[in-house]
């Protein structure tokens, strides 16, 4: 009687766990509802995301998908997967009738494998204000032409609404129109008509003012009558001093022009221009960047040519606002093309100007930390990069700098020292329509 138990108790077990395993078969699994998120986020011109939706029981899943808000769409909004198959569901928004600010609904997934809600976010931002842009500084027009044009754009969100003005007023100088409004991304073309009739033989400048809601602005107009002129523009970062012979000198301010006209085209000319960065007390901080050239006009109406610096040099801002004062520049140190400037920059978070150096893969600044035993350092390729283009400046920051022990032999006379000038923050890209580039080498 005891042995026929213990035969007939493991059989009973044995089909126990058989159950329970039959009971637990893939075969048999219920649908699960899955979804790879919970929360959706629309930022700034998104309005098109998407989600997927698994089933991980094996049981055919149907599942249903209804929206909070009419401003919210799905597709599809229904349908039936399979073990581990997923469906992807696209969310659409429509933000055409929602104010400004953040916007919160959900989309809920109902099915006979469970339910899941998702969030959702729509974030519009206040539209940015109107901005003006307009694409070109300089016109000049030639004797053999009556008129140009202005292209003046609205690169802000709300509605740009300007007015053109021009000086002198009374006399050669007309537009096609007086303002106008503009809708984001608009723009408009405005012209500048001559008229020539009573005028005795010169070279004509004006401006034409833009006033508007998203700031203000200005283009120099120059127009020929009865003579030819050759122009002259600095897109540098320090005034050109420029001599043509027998038509004297003449210095170029930032960002500006100068002319020189004649009776009639010339053929060719010769001119020599230099441009040098200088302390408050006009002595010279780095190179003299210099350029002299001849140029043939035979064919030219009435050129601008652009005085740009090559890549090869660079010119070199600076702005402290670490603890210390800094002095005794270096630059290129330890290079056949090193410099030495006795310049003192206090900690007072403002931009000063140095001058034009020679740009090389390895260009290093090194300053002394006033007060301390270690330098400044700064290096191409580390703390700036440079961007190899034509006018290049880079503008070196105390708190972006890495220190040395100071050992330097710095060989510059604490005579010749000077004090800084500041930099010019309203300077802005120079454009000028047709332009011809001289290139300093």
């Amino acid at each position: 009687m005891i042995m026929k138990n213990n035969i007939y108790y493991p059989i009973i077990a044995l089909f126990i766990g058989m159950l329970i395993f039959s009971g637990c078969k893939k075969d048999d699994r219920p649908a699960k509802l899955n979804t790879d998120t919970t929360k959706m986020v629309f930022i700034e011109g998104e309005n098109i995301k998407n989600f997927g939706i698994v089933n991980t029981g094996n049981a055919a899943m149907n599942f249903q998908i209804e929206t909070a808000d009419s401003f919210i769409e799905v597709s599809p909004s229904e349908g039936t997967i399979g073990f581990n198959n997923l469906a992807k569901i696209e969310v659409k928004i429509n933000t055409s009738n929602l104010d400004y600010g953040l916007h919160e609904s959900y989309i809920t997934v109902n099915s006979n494998g469970g339910t899941q809600v998702i969030s959702i976010q729509i974030i519009i931002p206040l539209p940015t204000p109107a901005k003006l842009w307009w694409d070109i500084d300089y016109i000049k027009i030639p004797t053999n032409s009556d008129k140009d044009y202005i292209t003046i754009k609205n690169e802000g969100d709300v509605t740009l609404n300007y007015t053109l003005s021009t000086i002198p007023n009374d006399s050669w100088m007309s537009l096609s129109s007086q303002g106008g409004s503009l809708e984001s991304g608009q723009e408009d073309k405005v012209w500048v008509n001559i008229d020539r009739t009573g005028l005795s033989n010169n070279l004509y400048s004006g401006l034409v003012k833009i006033n508007s809601n998203g700031g203000n602005g200005e283009v120099k107009i120059d127009m020929e009558v009865g003579v030819y002129s050759v122009s002259f523009f600095n897109p540098t970062y320090t005034d050109i001093s420029i001599r043509v012979p027998g038509q004297g000198t003449q210095t170029i301010p930032v960002l500006n022009r100068i002319n020189y006209i004649f009776d009639s085209n010339p053929g060719n000319i010769n001119y020599v221009a230099t441009t040098k960065g200088e302390t408050s007390g006009n002595q010279t901080l780095g190179l003299l960047i210099k350029w002299d050239e001849n140029i043939d006009l035979s064919g030219e109406i009435s050129p601008i040519y652009d005085l740009n610096i090559s890549e090869d040099f660079f010119f070199l801002s600076a702005i402290n606002y670490g603890a210390h004062d800094l002095d005794q520049w270096s630059i290129n140190y330890n290079t056949n093309y090193q410099f030495d400037e006795e310049v003192y920059i206090p900690n007072d978070n403002t931009e000063y100007t140095f001058g034009y150096y020679d740009a090389l893969t390895n260009s290093n600044v090194y300053a002394r930390i006033v007060d301390t035993d270690n330098d400044a350092v700064w290096e191409n390729g580390k703390e700036f990069d440079f961007p190899w283009i034509m006018n290049q400046s880079i503008r070196l920051e105390s708190s972006l700098k890495s220190t040395t022990k100071g050992s330097r032999d710095f060989k510059k006379s604490a005579e010749a020292s000077g004090s800084l000038k500041m930099k010019d923050n309203s300077r802005s890209k120079l454009r000028v329509r047709n332009a011809i580039s001289r290139i300093n080498k």
